[in-house]
């Protein structure tokens, strides 16, 4: 006999029931993904590049940034003052060797350094004279100036510094090797190190004092935490007890340090004030521990469902995304907000079939201004973005699936609190389509006419400007130059290559003589190319004739020393690139020779090889940054550029900036497809009600638009991202006051939320880091706004509008 079916009203109170389930054991999975994920620790990323866009270049121009970065990353550079100078070196030496290190456990040890130099002593390696390494190809090697004074005598000049130098007593001249010193000319032009040494100490003049160097390797990543702390405490403790002592600090493990001590500041200021703010509005709102509780659930669940789910899919978890999920406090209760007030309002008569539209349209709503983020090319965004949305998702069906089935008490005075919201904000009169066009189009031609932008590189930079003052004297008193600014030159062979860097310097040095004020890094300078090279034996062939004899005869030498020096002009060898860097000199430029680069481009040569590679740093000087020569050597190199097809100018700061640009006006094309795809639906859904639910975003967005234009702030892509959040909240706004206008509730839990919102995104306008600050400025603005809008756009009683059902 076939048992009777089952009633339908049964089968639709099992689905929620079983939906409930199936979200707890969703959750449950949630905590042993993130314990099993955890287990290590909480693998916790702090790099300030990841926040850099994308950079979907040249490879080859991917692969000489990152060799020309990476000499940089783990490197450290400190310059010490002290009235005992040499001692305090000392001490500052040793415990930076020993930090990091664990003395009870040695197997636990974890130095925060491999390598360390200070004293003299460090950089001399008995060896690697560099006078050995280039024994046999010094003939092949000549200073521009002995080129000039052979080419105009055949060296006869030069006798006589000569013979000073065989019979100086400080000298160690060599009649057979080098009688006149060529070597040893050369390698002085090659040491233009600012670097002295000093009683036994490495040391560099700062407005003329000189101050003890340190050089530091680290033994780990610079944004390892272990090592960022080591390193500060270590320091920390070195000026507490030396309070006479000064240090000027530079490297990338400084400024990470900073960057992640000001993230986890902002987490605990801007999470725990936003989080107080919130408990403090629930229970003045609710009266009641245990709504707070009920409102604080999605959240944990949203946070529960994003963690592990983030840290899935990028493997490390950015300071940046916990302080922005911070800001997630203020949206993810909303929709438990609105469910809440409507049960506390209508008491036995609520019923969530009636909310569920508005809550599924708001949280569609607010996923796309969330998801929208996650197409830019900016690693650090995406994974902010991805962790709020997939938060947002949690939260939204724990208020769907969990919430209803709760019983909870409702206080009298929320409702009363509601009415009184209620007749204190409701306008006389709603606003007018017209009217509503008229301030649309003054805004916009206001926006047209005022509005900057800004993409400069400083609104990645979260770094005090005592640090950056202190990393600009380091990089002034040492003339260094970490690449931003380069050449990329390829050619068929490395002849090629070098005859063609050797042209670019002869061009950028006569810049030079016309009032450009720079200074490069060549390879061409210290591995002249091979006809250069045959230039420079030949007159050194000429040197070794009558002036090598007049020498040799008023010094009173043997003449077979002549003969002996003559036989090593025979079968000199080339000077090569890779000799050259296998140096002990030649080690600093290394980051410039990309040899033939393993990249996926197809381009090769006519024996079917790939073509070689180098770059050429080029660094202004003087004020050629602080005035119009740098436009003026911006235009400059790239006209220089576009005349070879095999050199490319390569400006990153520049290319970071405009990358940014493009960024944000990217934005304004998604923000429209957005509003475009969204206003589709709501027609769909409001028809000709549409208008009262985007007059409260897309109003929010052009007041902000006009703030900034009247008040002269600069529009840059993080405002931009914080005006996508302020429209998803507001269309979130917009949709609940045309479905549910007329209700107290619907305002109270409206007026609660974008509150909440502003308590959470708007708090990241006293953000330190100009990012944040951007962002949480546009969302203090634009939510704001909001508010005040949703009042006049509500729809009358007598026209309310219709509406399809989802």
């Amino acid at each position: 006999m076939t048992p009777p079916a089952e009633p339908r009203s049964q089968k639709a109170a099992k689905t929620p029931r079983l939906l409930a389930w199936l979200w707890g054991l969703v959750l449950l999975a949630c905590i042993l993904g993130l314990a099993w994920l955890l287990r290590d620790g909480l693998p916790v990323d702090t790099r300030l590049t990841a926040m850099l866009p994308e950079d979907h270049q040249s490879p080859l121009i991917e692969q000489a940034n990152a060799q020309l970065g990476s000499g940089f990353e783990d490197r450290f550079v400190l310059l010490l003052s002290s009235p005992t100078l040499k001692t305090d070196a000392q001490v500052l030496a040793k415990a930076l060797s020993e930090a990091g290190k664990n003395e009870n456990d040695e197997s636990d040890s974890a130095p925060l350094l491999s390598e360390i130099d200070w004293r003299d002593i460090d950089l001399i390696d008995g060896n690697s004279d560099p006078r050995q390494a280039l024994d046999s190809y010094r003939y092949r090697l000549l200073t521009p100036e002995l080129r000039r004074i052979i080419d105009q005598d055949g060296g006869e000049s030069l006798v006589e510094p000569a013979l000073r130098a065989l019979f100086s007593p400080a000298g160690q001249p060599d009649p057979v090797a080098d009688p006149f010193g060529l070597l040893q000319r050369w390698l002085g032009a090659r040491d233009t190190s600012p670097v002295q040494a000093r009683d036994g100490l490495l040391t560099v003049a700062v407005q003329g004092r000189p101050r003890a160097l340190l050089i530091g390797d680290l033994a780990s990543n610079p944004y390892d935490i272990g090592a960022q702390q080591a390193m500060t405490q270590t320091l920390e403790d070195f000026e507490r007890t030396h309070p006479e002592a000064t240090l000027l600090r530079s490297g990338l493990i400084f400024h990470a340090a900073a960057g992640a001590r000001q993230a986890q500041r902002e987490i605990t200021t801007i999470g725990l004030g936003a989080f107080i703010g919130l408990v403090m509005i629930l229970l003045l709102v609710f009266r009641s521990p245990r709504v707070l509780a009920q409102m604080l659930l999605p959240l944990a669940c949203g946070l529960l469902f994003a963690l592990p789910l983030t840290l899935a899919l990028f493997g490390r978890l950015h300071l940046m995304t916990l302080a922005f999920g911070a800001s997630l406090i203020g949206i993810a209760i909303d929709y438990a907000l609105h469910l809440q007030c409507d049960r506390a309002v209508h008491g036995r008569a609520f019923r969530l079939r009636r909310l569920l539209p508005g809550l599924t349209l708001g949280l569609v709503s607010s996923l796309l201004a969330y998801l929208a983020q996650t197409l830019t090319p900016m690693p650090g965004l995406r994974q902010m973005a991805t962790f709020a949305a997939l938060g947002l998702l949690g939260a939204w069906l724990s208020v769907v699936l969990w919430l209803p089935r709760l019983r909870l008490p409702s206080s009298a005075s929320t409702a009363r609190l509601a009415e009184r919201l209620w007749r204190w904000t409701t306008p006389p009169r709603g606003l007018k389509p017209g009217v509503a066009l008229i301030a649309v189009l003054i805004s916009s031609a206001l926006i047209g006419w005022q509005l900057t932008s800004d993409d400069s590189l400083h609104l990645l930079n979260p770094s005090p400007e005592t640090l950056l003052e202190q990393e600009r004297q380091v990089q002034q008193a040492l003339g260094s130059d970490t690449g931003n600014r380069y050449l990329l030159v390829t050619a068929p062979n490395e002849a090629a290559l070098l005859t063609r860097l050797a042209k670019l310097g002869d061009t950028l040095e006569g810049w030079n003589d016309e009032g450009v004020s720079l200074k490069t890094a060549n390879l061409a300078d210290s591995v002249p190319p091979p006809e250069q090279q045959e230039e420079d034996l030949a007159r050194v062939r000429r040197l070794y004739g009558q002036p090598l004899e007049t020498l040799a005869r008023r010094a009173g030498l043997d003449t077979r020393i002549v003969e002996r020096a003559r036989e090593r002009l025979e079968d000199v060898p080339v000077l090569d690139v890779a000799t050259w860097l296998d140096s002990p000199l030649g080690t600093a430029q290394r980051r410039l020779w990309l040899g033939r680069p393993e990249t996926k481009s197809k381009t090769v040569d006519v024996q079917g090889k790939r073509p070689v590679a180098a770059t050429l740093l080029i660094q202004s000087t003087g004020k050629a940054d602080k005035d119009g020569q740098a436009i003026d050597l911006e235009r400059r190199l790239t006209r220089l550029a576009a005349q070879d097809d095999n050199v490319t100018y390569v400006n990153r700061v520049a290319r970071i900036a405009d990358l940014l640009g493009q960024l944000r006006k990217n934005i304004v094309w998604w923000v429209t497809a957005a509003v475009a795809a969204l206003t589709l639906l709501l027609v769909w859904r409001y028809g000709r009600a549409t208008w009262r639910v985007l007059t409260p975003p897309m109003g929010a967005l052009l007041g902000v638009l006009m703030l900034f234009a009247l008040s002269g702030i600069p529009l840059n892509v993080f405002s931009q991202l914080g005006l996508l959040l302020v429209m998803g909240i507001g269309l979130d706004a917009g949709i609940f006051s045309v479905e549910h206008g007329r209700r107290a509730s619907t305002w109270l839990a409206i007026s609660l939320s974008t509150l909440t919102s502003l308590l959470a995104f708007g708090l990241l306008a006293f953000s330190a880091t100009p990012a944040l600050h951007y962002l949480g400025l546009s969302c203090l603005i634009g939510l704001a706004m909001v508010w005040c809008l949703v009042p006049w756009v509500r729809p009358d009683p007598e026209h309310a509008p219709k509406r399809r059902s989802l």
